[in-house]
């Protein structure tokens, strides 16, 4: 692990400007000189969202019950609105509104300067993360339930039972909900009534956003298997086995699906056929997604390293080291990655 030393506390939170001193590592290609500056959560509490950036500001959910939102050039605090339980949900900002799911069961509508639009209790924990699709917000909990929320009110449209403790991002496309459940189900509703299609069993939990491509719905579960299904019935196309579970939602850039897995490895297999077209190694478990900007693939791990790859080889840019798991996926604004790290710190890092 790394032992970076942050220079600067401001009360609960602080920023470290690049500069900062670490000590070596026997980590190959790593480039701190990349950080351009980080912020520290109340107490270093873990941040394990997905940053969303939006007009100069970056929002991520914490631990210590906050949502933040930071100045994206410098990294200080604009504000923090603070709910009763842990945040795991990434949040969702559309039309000036910034949805947000908390443990302690309540779905959360800010306005972007902080303040409460509205918030609606759901029957348990909420540990997944809102769509937003049209007039409504569609959201998970752990009494495996899905709901589907007017945005301007919270109103309730409909609530379907999944099953299990919902972590799966709902996919919407044309009209239709993908969504995993906790009972190792994939589940196919209309997105209008949140009737059931069909559903696809699997061997594990599904916590993984499903992706849809053309005619088919790609996916993984915590047994360890990655599934590409047909989209009108259901029905596998391929199905790929992997000595551990998959976390870590499936992209897919120019036929090919990349995706990180339990077992230590980053993958690309090709869409068609699941057939490996390469591996690498990772340090430590990978549940962050990969995301790929301007042909370059970041993706974080357990060991708190994140990765710039060469989508066509696996080979490895670059990597940077922070001191706790990075399993938030990574996000990219011109030419600045935003990135969450359950060190307690949001990393901002020059990627041109």
């Amino acid at each position: 692990m790394n032992r970076r030393q942050f220079l600067t506390a401001v009360g609960a939170s602080s920023v470290a400007i690049a500069g900062c001193a670490q000590t070596e590592t026997d980590i190959p290609g790593l480039e701190p000189e990349r950080e351009l500056w980080s912020f520290r959560a109340a107490d270093k509490k873990r941040i394990s969202t997905t940053p969303a950036v939006r007009d100069g500001q970056v929002y991520v959910g914490s631990n210590d019950h906050n949502v933040y939102a930071l100045a994206a050039d410098t990294g200080r605090e604009s504000w923090q609105f603070e709910t009763n339980g842990d945040i795991r949900s990434s949040p969702a900002i559309s039309d000036g509104t910034l949805y947000i799911g908390s443990l302690d069961g309540h779905l959360y509508a800010l306005r972007l300067d902080g303040t409460e639009r509205w918030s609606v209790k759901t029957g348990n924990k909420v540990y997944a993360s809102p769509t937003v699709t049209a007039d409504r917000v569609l959201i998970g909990s752990r009494d495996s339930y899905l709901y589907a929320l007017k945005s301007d009110h919270g109103e309730s449209v409909w609530r379907t039972r999944i099953g299990g403790v919902i972590r799966s991002k709902p996919t919407v496309d044309s009209g239709t909900v993908y969504i995993g459940g906790g009972d190792g189900d994939l589940v196919k509703l209309h997105r209008d009534d949140g009737t059931i299609e069909w559903r696809a069993p699997t061997e594990g939990r599904v916590s993984v956003t499903p992706a849809v491509i053309d005619d088919r719905v790609l996916f993984a579960d915590h047994g360890g298997c990655v599934y590409v299904v047909s989209r009108s019935d259901g029905e596998p196309l391929w199905t790929k086995e992997l000595s551990e579970g998959v976390a870590s939602s499936p992209t897919v850039h120019e036929g090919t699906v990349y995706f990180g897995s339990w077992d230590t490895k980053i993958y690309a297999v090709d869409l068609d056929t699941g057939a490996v077209e390469w591996e690498v190694d990772a340090y430590g478990h990978v549940s962050s997604s990969p995301t790929i900007v301007d042909g370059v693939l970041y993706i974080g791990d357990s060991w708190g390293i994140v990765y710039a790859l060469d989508p066509q080889t696996g080979e490895a840019y670059w990597r940077f080291e922070t001191e706790n798991a990075v399993n938030s996926s990574p996000t990219i604004v011109d030419g600045v990655a935003y990135i969450a790290s359950n060190d307690g710190h949001v990393y901002a890092l020059d990627v041109t």
